[in-house]
């Protein structure tokens, strides 16, 4: 700290005699203190202090203490001042004549950091006062960062609050999503006549991009389709609740899904539909890829349109399986795809599986091995023979054992149906 920085603190002298109290004011005049004040007894220092109300109340920094004064001694002064926790860090240096062991003792014990003896030596108690003077702009300093310390520190713990209240309302509302998207599946208890089907869906998060759905049409006809959007997150759960709708929405004036006779679009133009509604430069630059058909249950045909997603599966009653992957680019990518459609010859008893890249892709903690299409394949071979919907537990159960205690990154889907 330097000579100027110093000068500028407030001292205080406490002497009950005049001529004692003139002198230390000469001393710290003529090395450049300015801020110097007089107290000619303990009771007139608490005042400056401010120990007590007072005009008199000044910031002091530093205190020169006589001993032996009247009404108050120096060291019951000392003792009051200590007394008060906002004058812990002042220091204290004693200015007395005495000089015996017992009156240093009863100083420090009082709470005096310095002790210099009469008659005074002007060098020793400059020297004393600028060290103490140091001393207490370190401890300011130091008082002043801690208390900013102290402030960032309850900033902290109440921006903390708020997020943890944020993030927690995130996971509610997220948690709310998710249950809204599940809400979309098929449900279990609804039968379409002349089709079983089962179905498997879990997704990484609490929501996802995969969504799934069969339903009944009119004239013994089903439509069906599963879809993955790019990406996961908020993003692509809202566009795959979008396209769900839109593949969903059998009835109104607005559906994609029936022409204006009420009989079904092909699964072409409603692939064509949806590309020209979801380019990527509308929809965050996101796209999906899907599978979207029609079940003839009289004809015993599957009219299917393939838009960048896995392979469709076709497993006769024999088990063997013909793995479909004709198709297009996933949707959204390019206003310049015409999609096209195809059709399968639906025997008694041939399943067809669709299913999303979350099985085949997947991969375990510390293995660069996927899952894969033969082990998928394999399980399918294996569940041949059980009903649709014991065949997909035990699809997904055989998956998850392979998978064992790694979580999925990403959403499994799963629909297997087949014709009566």
């Amino acid at each position: 700290m330097s000579k100027h920085v110093q000068g500028k603190m407030n001292i205080l002298v406490v002497d009950d005699a005049p001529d004692n109290l003139l002198l230390l004011e000469a001393i710290l005049e003529s090395e450049s203190f300015e801020n110097i004040f007089l107290a000619s007894s303990a009771r007139e220092a608490y005042e400056y202090i401010g120990l007590v109300e007072s005009p008199r109340n000044a910031r002091i920094d530093m205190v020169l203490m006589d001993i032996m004064m009247p009404e108050i001694s120096g060291i019951e002064a000392i003792r009051e001042i200590r007394s008060h926790a906002d004058y812990q860090d002042i220091p204290i240096v004693v200015v007395s004549a005495r000089s015996e062991t017992q009156d240093l003792v009863e100083a420090f014990d009082a709470g005096a950091v310095d002790y210099v003896t009469k008659p005074i030596k002007e060098l020793e108690l400059v020297a004393r006062i600028r060290s103490m003077l140091r001393l207490k702009s370190e401890t300011d300093h130091r008082k002043f960062h801690e208390a900013e310390l102290e402030t960032l520190a309850q900033e902290l713990e109440e921006k903390n609050r708020m997020l943890s209240q944020v993030l927690e309302e995130l996971r509610e509302d997220m948690a709310a999503a998710g249950n809204m998207q599940r809400s979309l599946l098929p449900d279990k208890r609804i039968s379409i006549p002349g089709l079983n089907f089962s179905w498997y869906y879990e997704t990484s998060e609490n929501i996802g991009g995969d969504l799934l759905n069969i339903m009944p049409l009119d004239n013994g006809m089903a439509a069906l389709f599963i879809l993955d959007v790019s990406g996961h997150g908020i993003q692509s759960a809202m566009l795959a609740v979008s396209v769900h709708r839109m593949l969903s929405a059998w009835e109104g004036e607005n559906s994609i899904l029936r022409l204006p006779d009420g009989s079904p679009r092909s699964p072409a133009e409603v692939a064509n539909e949806l590309n020209a509604e979801f380019m990527l430069d509308k929809n965050n630059y996101q796209y999906f890829t899907m599978i979207y058909g029609i079940i003839d249950l009289k004809k015993q045909t599957l009219t299917y349109c393939r838009a960048g997603h896995t392979p469709l599966l076709l497993q006769n009653r024999d088990g063997a399986v013909i793995v479909c992957r004709d198709g297009n680019v996933p949707v959204g990518l390019t206003e310049d795809c015409i999609y096209e459609e195809f059709t399968l010859r639906l025997a008694p008893n041939d399943r067809v599986i669709l299913y999303s890249d979350g099985i085949t892709e997947a991969r375990r903690h510390g293995s660069k091995e996927f899952f894969g299409d033969d082990n998928f394949l394999e399980l399918l071979q294996k569940t041949r023979s059980l009903p649709v919907d014991q065949a997909v537990q035990g699809i997904i159960g055989d998956f998850k054992d392979w998978l064992g205690d790694t979580r999925p990154s990403d959403d499994i889907t799963l629909l297997v149906i087949e014709p009566d």
